[in-house]
């Protein structure tokens, strides 16, 4: 297995796509479940540090909507924390339907702590989080993201207020991950460092997303730096670079793939969890830049019920779970691979 290599170094010095014709999908009429945490989950009795702020960004799925707020209410810490609920706004007529159902459902959420933000036009994904993390961080100097098809583990919250107490002043850290990949990372603790960013499920402070540059800034040295753009694509496992030419030409609206690039190339470091709490639902056609047939980066373990508590008291990349998300991720991202998940997508029926 071919180790990766890494080195902190400094930072150097779109176009909207067609809006896809979609069916209105029926209405939800199953009313919101968790009226409170889950009984069978005591509180725990932890510190009684002030608990972190929830960035949830919904859209027009209410399916997805409740079953990632159900599983936020299984978390203890869930009533206890600020709660953000960001609306976008409806493409066109088809989705006004669906998208007032979600916003139905944010205003029945029984929970005392709860601002819900809607926006009258449809922002996208890529400027709703970017402004909605940059209005949370301003005002708590901290933020749990999550996105409406995302179910988390009863653990999740608990691992993000941790981490985000435990590294606040560690300014190489500038991510927490809830996400793993289905690898064992040969570790003894709890979680890792990878210089990767991650999307599914995350937490950052101000003082880290005060470097965010929209602008990709650090483009044009990956351009001329081949080593340094190979380590961006993580060996040369995932083609991170394209994903950012495209945004850079406009041809894609990504906020992580320019969140990435500001992480990477200010040196800085995501701490991931050894078991995933995350899984995303949104690879049934639904999701803005997800396929069908489910996620290939989710184990299919249930999610993990264990408090992950054991944080790497030295802030450096884990080469050693670093080399096997590589070979995973190399795995996945064959030619044969993609063309499969392409076809999958192409043939499968949308949902309605």
């Amino acid at each position: 297995m071919t180790a990766l290599l890494y080195s902190p170094h400094p930072l150097t010095t779109g176009l909207p796509r067609p809006a896809p014709v979609r069916r209105a999908p029926p209405p939800v009429t199953s009313k919101f479940a968790p009226l409170e945490a889950d009984p069978t989950t005591p509180r725990r009795a932890d510190t009684p540090l002030a608990k972190a702020p929830i960035a949830l960004f919904l859209y027009r799925r209410p399916r997805h909507t409740l079953r990632c707020l159900e599983s936020l209410a299984r978390n203890p810490e869930f009533l206890d924390s600020p709660l953000y609920l960001f609306c976008d706004g409806p493409k066109d007529t088809a989705d006004a339907v669906a998208v007032e159902e979600v916003r139905r459902i944010a205003r029945s959420l029984p929970h005392a702590r709860k601002v819900i933000i809607e926006s009258p036009s449809n922002r996208g994904l890529a400027d709703s989080v970017i402004a909605g993390v940059t209005q949370v961080v301003q005002e708590h100097g901290q933020v749990i993201v999550v996105e409406d098809d995302l179910v988390l583990a009863p653990t999740f919250l608990a691992f993000m207020n941790q981490s985000l107490h435990h590294y606040r002043d560690d300014p190489l850290v500038m991510q927490v991950s809830g996400h793993m990949y289905p690898v064992d990372t040969g570790s003894t603790r709890d979680a890792v460092f990878m210089p990767m960013a991650s999307s599914w499920g995350w937490a950052t402070w101000d003082r880290a997303w005060s470097h965010f540059d929209p602008d990709m800034r650090g483009f044009q040295t990956l351009v001329e730096q081949s080593a340094l753009r190979r380590q961006f694509d993580v060996d040369g496992a995932f083609p991170y670079f394209s994903i950012l030419k495209r945004q850079r030409a406009g041809k894609a609206d990504s906020w992580f793939i320019r969140w990435y690039l500001s992480l990477f190339m200010h040196g800085g470091m995501t701490l991931y969890p050894r078991q995933s709490l995350v899984r995303n639902e949104g690879f049934d056609g639904t999701g803005v830049h997800c396929g069908v047939g489910g996620s290939p980066y989710d184990a299919t373990d249930a999610l993990p019920d264990r408090l992950l508590t054991r944080l790497p008291d030295t802030d450096h990349v884990d080469a050693h779970a670093l080399a096997r998300v590589r070979t995973f991720l190399a795995a996945q991202n064959t030619f044969w691979q993609r063309a499969r998940r392409r076809l999958r997508t192409l043939s499968a029926p949308r949902p309605s």
